[in-house]
């Protein structure tokens, strides 16, 4: 029987993805990218009583942010697009903040020449809207 502090795998992989994003170290990105990616497919295939839908959508923008940290920014766009497309009651504020910090990456000078980067920029300004 579980008890009340216990976590799902899901849950454990979703706060490694969303711990190792915040770091520059590119091995704990890839983690994080894959830690998200991996618990966003448990929760896809677990029973809606097990399934968190707001830390699931979170996790699309955790693998998002390591992605982009790690240059990948149609990797990141790819990650973040399902959560754009939510309706808006489905964006929490944590999703709304985290998404916004997604812009404040594809501003950083190593994207400045990028079309990648400006049309990414577009599409996060214009889901914002």
């Amino acid at each position: 029987m579980n008890g009340l502090f216990t976590f799902s795998h899901a849950k454990q992989l979703y706060y490694a993805g969303s711990s190792l994003m915040w770091l520059d170290d590119e091995g704990a990105l890839r983690r994080a990218a894959h830690d998200s990616e991996e618990a966003i497919a448990l929760w896809e295939h677990e029973g809606e009583q097990f399934r968190s839908l707001d830390d699931e959508a979170l996790a699309h923008v955790y693998m998002a942010t390591a992605r982009l940290k790690l240059g990948e920014i149609e990797g990141a766009m790819d990650a973040v697009r399902p959560i754009l497309a939510l309706p808006p009651e489905r964006q929490i504020s944590w999703i709304r903040r985290r998404v916004s910090e997604l812009d404040v990456h594809l501003d950083n000078e190593r994207f400045a020449n990028s079309r990648a980067a400006m049309s990414a920029r577009d599409e996060l300004r214009g889901a914002a809207a």
